[in-house]
């Protein structure tokens, strides 16, 4: 077994959306000033000199734990579960433990959980890899492991996940996942997974005191999130379904998020020519979310009013399913495609794209000057490599 982190340094281990690991990493290294050691499928490593509170305000990873041990010799036979459990015992968890009270407070109910996962077939399932190292955890900490149906009880969650013939073994850093976001107070169909919404609000460039717009911004997602990273941000929203303003307007209050909102059809919008330096949305995907009024059938005169509200060195951020926008809604419109990236949200594929004017005089992928540009130039450079 060898222990997380380097020498005088702790490691730890964030979980990213499918196709935003670049994304994160950036993050973590402009938010953290993080040395990032590795990026792999939906796991971002990095390494701190200490534990540092920060981690907690991660906004496009969906949870962050504290490396404890990484196993080895662990494959697919069900004697590797026994093998767990010994080499388990070899991990310091209460070590861990009092290193995360140093990052907020914990509850003294003495019990925890542990959660699991692995890549490939084995002969053994989640829930016995859960027991084996939830053995050497309780008799470590004279602790009790919460049944899988009471895990909202517990305060203390550890995490194993066994890749190839490696068990890591972490420690969640917050209470409860990273991407469960207090604010959301209601759910509606088509809603967007917070950490997308975040890492499309970084991918737009967003700057202090900048003009910004969702025009389908559904329970607020995308507006929020982009205000949580920059609070001097002027953010505005809008959705043809008053319910969903509504709901955007309860969620807005609840992160105390300044954004205002308007009841709006995205294909005839009203606001001025020029209007925004930003542009972010998730386009109705038609099976969650209709598409209404002047798109209902064709998402064209969408596209004009991107370019008619965007300035000339504005830029948009797009997500959508079905492929769009296509190479003659970009020519009609007066749009370049500067990056088109794939994602997976929710089982499925989708489509990020980074649109700007035709008139834009420096049209790249990245924008340097926006929040933390300099951390995403870098990562897009490495992703590109890898």
């Amino acid at each position: 077994m060898r222990k997380g982190g380097s020498e005088n340094r702790t490691g730890f281990l964030a979980r990213s959306p499918r196709g935003l690991e670049w994304v994160s990493a950036a993050e973590v290294k402009g938010r953290l000033g993080a040395s990032v050691t590795a990026v792999r499928h939906r796991e971002v490593h990095f390494e701190l000199p200490t534990v540092d509170p920060g981690v907690l305000h991660l906004s496009t990873v969906d949870d962050v734990f504290m490396d404890c041990g990484f196993i080895r010799d662990i494959d697919h036979t069900r004697a590797s579960l026994g093998s767990l459990t010994k080499a388990a015992r070899k991990v310091d968890f209460a070590q861990a433990l009092a290193q995360l009270g140093g990052v907020r407070p914990i509850r003294c109910s003495g019990r925890f959980d542990v959660v699991a996962s692995f890549l490939g077939r084995r002969n053994y399932n989640r829930f016995e890899v859960e027991r084996a190292v939830g053995d050497a955890v309780s008799e470590q900490l004279r602790a009790v492991q919460q049944p899988h149906r009471e895990r909202a009880g517990a305060d203390v969650s550890w995490r194993v996940h066994i890749r190839d013939l490696e068990a890591y073994i972490g420690l969640r850093i917050s209470p409860t996942p990273l991407h469960r976001r207090g604010y959301k107070s209601a759910a509606m169909g088509g809603t967007l997974h917070p950490p997308v919404a975040a890492a499309m609000a970084l991918l737009a460039g967003i700057r202090p005191c900048e003009i910004f717009l969702d025009p389908f911004c559904g329970m607020g997602t995308i507006p929020i999130e982009a205000v949580r990273f920059d609070p001097e941000l002027i953010s505005i929203a809008s959705d043809i379904d008053p319910s969903a303003v509504s709901l955007a307007r309860t969620n807005a209050k609840r992160a105390r998020a300044q954004v205002d909102l308007a009841v709006a059809d995205a294909g005839q919008l009203p606001f001025d020519y020029r209007a925004f330096d930003r542009i972010v949305c998730n386009l109705p995907w038609r099976r969650t979310v209709e598409q209404k009024g002047l798109l209902l059938s064709d998402t064209a005169p969408f596209w004009g009013e991107v370019n008619r509200l965007l300035h000339s060195e504005g830029r948009a951020v797009v997500l959508s399913e079905a492929g769009e926008p296509t190479d003659d809604h970009l020519r009609r419109a007066g749009l370049s495609l500067v990056l088109r990236h794939r994602v997976r949200i929710s089982g499925r594929w989708s489509t990020l794209s980074v649109l700007v004017p035709d008139s834009n005089r420096d049209p790249t992928p990245i924008d340097a000057f926006g929040r933390f540009g300099d951390a995403l130039l870098d990562a897009f450079q490495y992703h590109l490599c890898t």
